[in-house]
């Protein structure tokens, strides 16, 4: 049994590529509402889960080989949230023989200053929301149990269905209907962006594999295109010009007195400010390059968005 907590972006996206690579696979899915807005596979169920009670993810431990943890909330729920899945999680681990592939991002590492993130780097953020993270990976040693877990980090999202992302749903709606849309930081320098359908082949394909439990996994991305490129990428795409401004950190800061979102995303400013590079080296040499070219992408978000209703 495989159980995927979390239907947002990552898990829906979990859960079709696991249907297209093991369709015989027994596939279970966990939410809060234990209901789904998409349509399930046959055969696949979803149950309502409180993810930060020990007991509720021990016994879903105990029914399941594999665990896949792609559960999210809002940035200022993160303390209180992540310090209760930590011991939920750890729990699960140390009430069954099951193993966790979880869902990550890179800001655990904190800010190299442009060097490029590797998978062997401490995790030593100095940040509010990149210390958090690094706590809930080192509690897996702590308690003895990280030679079952596998973590699959990857970079800023892009793809469809991304609704917080430099271009997420508020970018594809302003640049359809000729708004300015804004950028973080400087537009000209190398980012490094996950394709979200990337991340869940990644997913499904470590969970699978015996030996790469007990390490730390990248996602290969596509080349580090700085935003401009992807502007220009989207502009085809759309058969239209796209007018961006930079919203530079000074900016973000005087945001941050009156926005909550934006008070927690100021301190995650290097991202933009600097060159953002990726390696997926250990990835690439076990499991080949399944990076998604730009241009794909591009393609697969427009067909999706162009399905979607306008809102009011």
């Amino acid at each position: 049994m495989i159980s995927i907590l979390g239907t947002g972006q990552v898990g829906r996206s979990l859960c079709e590529v696991l249907g297209e690579l093991y369709p015989t696979a027994p596939l279970r899915l966990f939410n809060r509402s234990g209901r789904t807005d998409f349509p399930l596979p046959p055969g696949v169920t979803v149950r309502s889960v409180d993810v930060t009670r020990a007991e509720a993810l021990t016994e879903i431990f105990r029914e399941a080989e594999i665990v896949c943890c792609c559960t999210d909330v809002p940035y200022p729920e993160w303390g209180r949230f992540y310090l209760a899945l930590s011991a939920a999680l750890v729990a699960g681990l140390r009430g069954s023989s099951a193993r966790l592939v979880l869902a990550d991002n890179l800001y655990s590492y904190g800010d190299l200053g442009g060097a490029v993130y590797t998978e062997d780097l401490p995790h030593a953020a100095a940040t509010r929301k990149g210390r958090i993270r690094a706590e809930l990976l080192t509690a897996f040693a702590h308690h003895g149990v990280s030679d079952r877990v596998a973590v699959v980090k990857a970079s800023d999202f892009i793809g469809p269905r991304i609704h917080k992302g430099v271009f997420g749903v508020d970018f594809l709606h302003r640049a359809a209907r000729g708004k300015t849309v804004f950028l973080p930081g400087r537009t000209d320098l190398p980012h490094a962006f996950t394709y979200i359908g990337d991340l869940a082949r990644a997913m499904a394909l470590i969970a699978f594999a015996n030996d790469v439990y007990g390490q730390v996994w990248h996602v290969p991305g596509t080349a580090a295109l700085p935003q401009r490129d992807w502007i220009d990428l989207f502009e085809t795409a759309l058969d239209r010009r796209i007018r961006y401004r930079s919203i530079p950190p000074a900016a973000l800061a005087v945001a941050g007195w009156f926005s909550p979102f934006a008070r927690e995303v100021r301190e995650l400013g290097y991202q933009f400010n600097q060159p953002y590079l990726l390696s997926a080296e250990r990835f690439t040499a076990r499991f080949g390059d399944i990076a998604t070219p730009p241009h794909a992408i591009v393609r697969e978000t427009m067909d999706w968005f162009t399905t979607q209703s306008t809102p009011a």
